[in-house]
């Protein structure tokens, strides 16, 4: 088939104009980026017709006013909808360097990464005119470009189904932009009698190593915990270490443990998550002093297929109790040593270290603060627990945001229909079961409800920090599908989209909605 240049260049040139617009996740960006895709939308024949079917998503006390936009085109006598899914937040542009001011002109940077870039791929690819470099261009502008296209060529005499999008903000953070959606996208299924048959989110996709040409269908996203350690250690004077136990030391049994450590991917019989990785670790001291460390904490995002919470927490539980052992045997053959080099008697140390996990059963009444982030605002509550005893110990809980995974499954007549279906669109395309990426995906279906149980319980203050209906995603509960432009280097600053590919996905995106 021959490629359409025409329209190729339209979604390249789509594409540059949303990059150019900085939108970057938890900044007012995010507010001006929806204001320029609202103004787009409004600017379509179809939305001049039918004001109406375009609706403001405001996230729910935002004091940067961010929102959401749902954009539906449907077939007079049509009921069966794709539910289409974009976010329009970016990662932060700092990683760019003096790089910085030509982050949002792909063409510029291009030329400065020409003169700047040691790497032989990335010099490759800037040879190649068909690579667009620039922040946001792979994840996602390229993406909603897409979407943009498929609303300003639809009439009311096309075939096929009816197209509801979802453009949304903060993905990048916490989801707050899809989770705050979902009411409004419950409330124009209902207005407008529509039947969501399935959910297709356009992010990007990647090569899975250094050379893989291949593109992808993913029929469902991993899910992620975010597994958080609080260590409690008993102070010591630094002249003195043998007196106390560090809690730093504590934070660092467990990072070894557990930090990128295969033992602890999750797996089932289609799949394999990367193990998990730190994501911050910070201790409780204020200012400089020659006492040791009291409290420390570790962050761990984890990414989950298979395992539910309580399994997860079994197995942490085990990993902290390896982490305490190796600190206090580490702590004693130090002592000895030490003694044996003093010359004098060692006397027993009778180190504890107790491990338990969170739950959210104290009545504590702690407040969210103005901007307070989220994840500190548990660790308040888990500190407040863990003034209750005075021992050491380490205490392990969850933190928002938490994302429940999910696939097709095969076996299900409605899940394999739309995977036919999808790939008679999309020749030449590899199938797997998971988005490696978190993904808004999560909160298009029925999630475990031992799941929910459990995170009520081990993310402390849950009550205050939750956002999402649950019961909610019960009635959406559709078959998903990840397929988006391929491209480099996501969040870096070396980010690129292919765009033959945005053309590609286009391409199938508009045959599966004539079908």
């Amino acid at each position: 088939m021959m490629r359409n240049i025409q329209k190729e260049n339209r979604l390249r040139e789509r594409t540059i104009d949303l990059v150019a617009v900085s939108s970057v996740v938890n900044s007012e960006g995010e507010r001006i980026m929806a204001d320029k895709i609202k103004a787009i939308l409004s600017d379509f024949d179809i939305f001049k017709k039918f004001p109406g079917h375009l609706r403001i998503c405001p996230v729910n006390d935002d004091g940067m006013q961010r929102y959401s936009i749902l954009a539906l085109v449907k077939k007079p006598g049509v009921s069966k909808t794709v539910l289409g899914i974009g976010h329009f937040d970016t990662v932060a542009i700092e990683d760019y360097g003096s790089l910085k001011p030509y982050a949002l002109a792909p063409q510029e940077l291009a030329v400065w990464l020409k003169n700047s870039s040691q790497d032989s791929e990335v010099l490759q690819d800037l040879e190649n005119s068909d690579f667009l470099f620039g922040r946001g261009s792979l994840d996602m502008k390229s993406g909603i470009a897409i979407w943009l296209e498929l609303l300003s060529e639809f009439n009311q005499q096309h075939t096929g189904k009816n197209l509801l999008v979802c453009f949304v903000c903060d993905e990048e953070g916490n989801s707050k932009g899809m989770i705050d959606a979902i009411p409004f996208i419950r409330q124009m299924i209902d207005d407008h009698q529509l039947d969501v048959i399935s959910a297709i989110d356009t992010d990007y996709t990647s090569p899975q190593f250094s050379g893989d040409t291949r593109r992808f269908l993913y029929g469902g996203t991993i899910g992620k915990i975010l597994v958080q350690f609080l260590c409690v250690g008993k102070e010591a004077h630094a002249g003195d270490p043998f007196a106390g136990i560090d809690a730093n030391e504590l934070v660092s049994a467990l990072i070894e443990e557990i930090n990128m450590n295969t033992a602890y991917c999750d797996k089932n019989d289609l799949d394999v998550t990367v193990p998990p990785i730190t994501l911050s670790i910070k201790d409780d001291k204020q200012q400089y002093s020659v006492q040791t460390a009291k409290m420390a904490s570790v962050t761990f995002n984890v990414a989950t297929i298979g395992k539910d919470i309580r399994e997860w927490e079994k197995m942490l539980l085990e990993a902290a109790d390896k982490a305490q052992k190796r600190v206090l045997d580490k702590i004693d053959k130090s002592y000895q040593d030490y003694c044996s080099l003093k010359g004098i008697q060692c006397s027993p140390l009778l180190n504890q270290v107790k491990i338990k996990s969170y739950h959210n059963d104290l009545n504590l009444d702690l407040n969210l603060g103005d901007n307070e982030d989220e994840r500190e605002f548990s660790l308040r509550y888990v500190k407040q627990q863990a003034l209750s005893d005075p021992g050491a110990q380490i205490i392990l809980f969850l933190s928002m945001p938490y994302y429940p995974h999910h696939t097709l499954d095969k076996n299900i007549a409605k899940h394999q229909e739309f995977v036919d279906e999808i790939q008679q669109c999309a020749p030449g395309y590899t199938y797997l079961p998971y988005y490696p990426y978190i993904s808004d995906l999560s909160f298009v279906s029925r999630a475990n409800p031992k799941d929910i149980d459990a995170i009520r319980q081990l993310i402390p203050g849950y009550d205050k920090l939750n956002r999402v209906d649950w019961t909610s995603l019960d009635s959406l509960n559709v078959p998903m599908m990840n397929m988006g432009p391929w491209g480099k280097d996501a969040h870096k600053f070396t980010e690129r989209v292919y765009v033959p590919s945005i053309l590609d996905v286009y391409e199938i995106c508009r045959a599966y909605l004539a079908k």
